[in-house]
Order: structure tokens, then sequence, then C-alpha cells
């Protein structure tokens, strides 16, 4: 397995085009994340210095979903990539144990993703302290035990979207179905938002979004996202498990 790991380290980052997409995304992450916790006057109509440390924080990791939305294209790109121009037979030949080879990409995707969030989140963190100190606010302390929740569940979003797209990818063979499968999963809360409380109620805490809010600490108490940390925990579990073994069957089932 350690071998697959370092091959598929290498499959990713041979190309430029790779280390460019990621410094980019990155970079305007954190940029966009800036924008908005600078410009709150704009978008909520209040100024910085009338928020809370938490709202100026929440709202400058709001370039975190753009992240998770650029490493959703890039992982599908990338993993397409290789049935694209079909050196995926090169792959099956030095890897003949189809599983092996998807929960060697899985491990390599995950691995990746959880460094690429770290550093995105911790920019941002950063970032947030000196808009704070420009302003003549306090500090944002992971002392903070909302802070702390928040980060940590702001840091599980693009790993887990991540790991849902190299699933999704494999299993519709091609970047789109990868991508639009997992975007269609992060938008359709606000979908179901628009329909009556009685289906919300049903729906809403099944979602990995949800899920992910409520480890954030951002779903309020009456919220139907609202669930316990184990639940929401076991919520995206169940997602990338049910996915992963839907990806497994049809790559080793299906002829290329």
């Amino acid at each position: 397995m350690k071998n697959i790991i370092q091959a598929e380290y290498k499959k990713i980052f041979f190309l430029t085009f790779s280390k460019v997409f990621l410094t980019f995304t990155i970079g305007i992450s954190l940029l966009i994340g800036i924008i908005f916790a600078v410009t709150t006057n704009v978008t909520q109509g209040t100024a910085i210095t009338d928020l809370s440390v938490m709202e100026v924080v929440s709202a400058n990791m709001l370039g975190v979903d753009l992240a998770s939305i650029l490493l959703i294209i890039f992982t599908a790109l990338t993993i397409s990539r290789e049935f694209t121009a079909e050196t995926i037979y090169t792959s099956l030949a030095a890897v003949p144990n189809r599983k092996k080879l998807f929960l060697g990409k899985y491990i390599t995707f995950f691995l990746l993703s959880i460094v690429v969030s770290i550093l995105i989140v911790a920019l941002t963190y950063l970032s947030s302290q000196l808009i704070l100190v420009a302003n003549n606010m306090s500090l944002a302390s992971l002392a903070d035990s909302d802070i702390r929740q928040f980060v940590f569940g702001v840091l599980l979003m693009p790993v887990f979207y991540c790991q849902l797209t190299v699933a999704a990818t494999i299993i519709f063979k091609n970047s789109g179905g990868g991508i639009a499968f997992s975007i269609i999963v992060l938008a359709i809360p606000a979908l179901i938002n628009m329909f009556p409380d009685s289906l919300q109620k049903v729906f809403l805490p099944l979602l990995p979004q949800s899920a992910i809010h409520s480890l954030s600490g951002t779903a309020g108490a009456e919220s139907f996202e609202a669930t316990g940390a184990f639940t929401s925990m076991g919520i995206l579990i169940i997602w990338l498990v049910i996915t992963s073994v839907i990806a497994i069957f049809s790559f080793q089932k299906r002829d290329f």
C-alpha cells in the first residue's frame, strides 16, 4: 500500500498543473475570505467593529467554502485523467487488485486534503487575527471552545468533499460526474430549505453539510440541521462508506 500511495502522489505532483492549481486554491480562498471579512458593511450592512470576534472569523472562513469547491474540481480532474488518457490500464497492470488501487487513491487524496485544509484554515485564522488587530478588536483565541469547535468543523469540510469526489469520480468514470455529484450534495440543503418544515425536519439532518454545521457549532439549537457530535460524525462516515463501497464495486466490475 505504501508503494501505491507513493505512486499516486507522484501522479498528482508530476504535473505542473497540480502545483499551480493547489497554490491558486490556497491563495484565492485566503483572498476571498479576507474580502468577505473586511466588507461586512456592504455584505451585511454592519461595520466590522460592530461584529463579534466570532463573526469576523466566520466571515473570513467563508473562503474555505470556495476551497472545498476548487478541491472537488481538482480531485475529479486528476482522477478522471487516468480514464481519459487510458493510463488506467498501466495502473491496473501494476496493481491488478482494483480494491487496493482504489484504497491507495482514497488514502492519497485523504492525506492531501488534510494538508491543504490545514494550510488554508491556518492562514485564514492568522489573517483573521491581523484584521482584528487592524480594527483594534480582541484577538480570536483557540482557548475559546466556540472558536475551537468552529475551526475544527471548518477543517472537515474540504477533507470530506474531497473524499466524496474520489468515490464519485470512480463511479461515473469522468470528472463531470464527480464534480456534479459532490457539488449537488454540497448545495442540496439550500434547495431543501425551500420546502415545508415537515420535509426539512426529515431530510436536513441526513445531509453532510448539516453534519458539518453541527460539528462547527454554526447550526443553531432550533435548527433542523442540529445533531449531536457523534451523530454528525456518523452521518459523514456513512456517506463516505456508502459511496466508497459503490465505487469499489463499480471499479471491480467495469471493463475499461
